[in-house]
């Protein structure tokens, strides 16, 4: 039996401790490489009267990849796969959606065959919620929400049981594994969690090393055949079974720090999420609301977009492209707080901001993706903090972004309370 919901109304008191969970293998036994083939033989059958199976296979495989290799803020994994998987087949997404909603009613639960629960982790993710920890499915988001959540259900884990913080999924995410980028889009999501953050997965390459790169310490859930043994990961990372992760849980979440989001993997990725994130949040606050400021001397929604876009557009590109080629330059300061009232920017339109700051981030991002370490420790002089380099100015931005993440939130809760 799941916890009692009083023991689910204490996750709203002692979140000491956010934990990452995978599905596949992880928390619901299942090998993902046969289900996937059977997954998408049937879902070819399922549209076998329009289109042949190989034309199916290369345009679900040119909307996997596309997912897979997405790097830029803009667009949800939803929207990416839709814009190259329907013009492939040269269908419009209306045109199959019938057909399509009706196989993950009818044909995709047969599947469930393939899965077995794992009482193990049922345990596991009760205790976790027990002990009020905040609790993320953080399997890779490259099917829609009810597959993944047919899943769970399979595993003995139903979202209308458990009060997950968070399910990714293709509609709610912009990046997947093993981007670290998607692992900072969940913390992003969840306004950076001030105590300790972990991931709990069976895969090096897709749950391991990302979540790694990123800051965060991790279990790898490893079978007597797996390897187990990983180089140069993080200082309290563990290797194990699955029945062994909880007491590894209670270790981690009694320390008040173990994160640190300081390595270039990490400020790629805050950088990367920051935009998404704010996505995600905007989808939550009716039109009328992105202009109301929650106090009269607050920010609205709409005036932190503007800051946002415009300390991108006018301060951070420019500074980023001027160390990238001048040696050893001088930054001059920038005081950019007073541009919200000066250029009107409660008068914006919201989502043309939103817009604007994801086109001007992306353009920084591009210019970070394939630089290299020499690149990275490129020197300059700042007017206010002196030496420095394009690392810790990059990193200044990431520490940016992680406030006005908070800043966002509680302005859409504070409005919408209202």
């Amino acid at each position: 039996m799941p916890p009692t919901s009083t023991a689910f109304q204490r996750t709203k008191i002692l979140m000491t401790l956010t934990v990452l969970f995978d599905l596949d293998d992880t928390l619901l036994d299942n090998d993902i490489q046969p289900f996937i083939q059977r997954y998408f033989e049937m879902l070819a059958e399922a549209l076998a009267a329009s289109f042949s199976p190989e034309h199916f296979q290369r345009a679900m495989q040119q909307a996997v990849y596309a997912m897979l290799n997405k790097q830029l803020p803009a667009g949800t994994l939803e929207e990416t796969f839709d814009r190259v998987f329907y013009p492939a087949l040269g269908v419009s997404k209306p045109e199959l959606k019938e057909r399509i909603d009706d196989f993950y009613r009818t044909k995709f639960p047969l599947l469930k065959e393939l899965t077995r629960p794992r009482e193990a982790a049922i345990q596991l993710v009760e205790c976790a919620f027990e002990r009020g920890w905040q609790v993320v499915i953080a399997t890779n988001p490259l099917f829609p929400r009810t597959a993944i959540e047919q899943r769970l259900e399979w595993a003995g884990l139903p979202v209308d049981r458990y009060p997950f913080a968070l399910v990714t999924t293709y509609e709610n995410s912009h990046f997947c594994k093993p981007n670290p980028a998607y692992f900072a889009e969940i913390l992003a999501v969840l306004r950076w969690p001030h105590t300790p953050s972990v991931m709990v997965g069976n895969s090096i390459e897709d749950d391991i090393l990302p979540a790694e790169r990123l800051g965060l310490p991790t279990y790898y859930v490893c079978n007597d055949n797996q390897p187990s043994k990983i180089d140069n990961r993080h200082p309290l990372s563990k290797t194990g079974r699955l029945d062994e992760v909880l007491d590894w849980l209670d270790t981690i979440a009694q320390m008040e720090s173990v994160s640190s989001y300081e390595s270039k993997a990490a400020i790629l990725a805050t950088l990367q999420s920051t935009p998404a994130a704010l996505d995600t949040f905007s989808s939550t606050l009716p039109d009328h609301l992105w202009n109301q400021r929650p106090e009269p001397e607050e920010w609205c929604f709409t005036e932190i977009l503007c800051h946002l876009r415009d300390v991108d557009r006018e301060v951070n590109l420019e500074r980023i492209q001027t160390i990238l080629t001048k040696n050893r330059p001088f930054l001059p300061a920038a005081m950019t707080d007073g541009w919200v009232e000066q250029r009107n920017c409660i008068l914006e339109n919201g989502r043309n901001a939103l817009e604007g700051f994801i086109s001007a981030r992306s353009e920084i991002i591009s210019k970070l993706l394939n630089l290299n370490e020499k690149d990275w420790h490129k020197p300059a002089r700042h007017a206010i903090f002196g030496p420095t380099t394009l690392k810790e100015l990059v990193g200044f931005v990431a520490t940016h972004d992680r406030i006005h993440i908070n800043q966002a939130w509680q302005t859409i809760q504070a409005v919408m309370a209202e």
